[in-house]
């Protein structure tokens, strides 16, 4: 395993020892092309989350974090641990938006120390939303 690797993984499983699981399934594989893939799953509120992370040395330092059907691209490796942190902890929000041809989607934005990330999901819900996602949504106006 790479030095960048283990930084990655190491980052990831600090987040979610912060988040209270001391025990999360971890399972890696490698990808054509010279990369490699990490699947987490964790509890969070009596549920399941699954985490998988991307990377591919030609793109070093940054990775896809696919979280729960969110995606966001080009996270850099040294803000995984915040970009986790945040949205899990409920210090992110999901924004309803139209889109092209009105389309209805949702966008996850998490602030970290060095910058703004956005996740899209294809599947959100709103009636099927987990915990952790619920406490992202805008609460209704009065």
């Amino acid at each position: 395993m790479t030095s960048e690797k283990l930084n990655i993984a190491a980052e990831i499983s600090a987040a979610i020892r912060s988040l209270g699981d001391t025990d999360p399934q971890i399972e890696e594989r490698e990808l054509d092309g010279g990369g490699w893939m990490t699947d987490f799953v964790m509890r969070l509120d009596g549920e399941d989350v699954e985490l998988d992370v991307m990377h591919y040395a030609r793109v070093a330092p940054a990775v896809r974090l696919t979280l729960e059907g969110w995606q966001f691209e080009q996270v850099a490796a040294a803000d995984l641990r915040q970009v986790i942190t945040k949205i899990l902890s409920g210090e992110a929000v999901i924004k309803h938006r139209r889109t092209f041809l009105r389309r209805d989607d949702h966008v996850l934005k998490v602030t970290t120390d060095a910058g703004t990330y956005y996740g899209s999901s294809e599947s959100f819900s709103e009636e099927r939303a987990a915990a952790w996602e619920t406490r992202l949504l805008p609460t209704p106006e009065s």
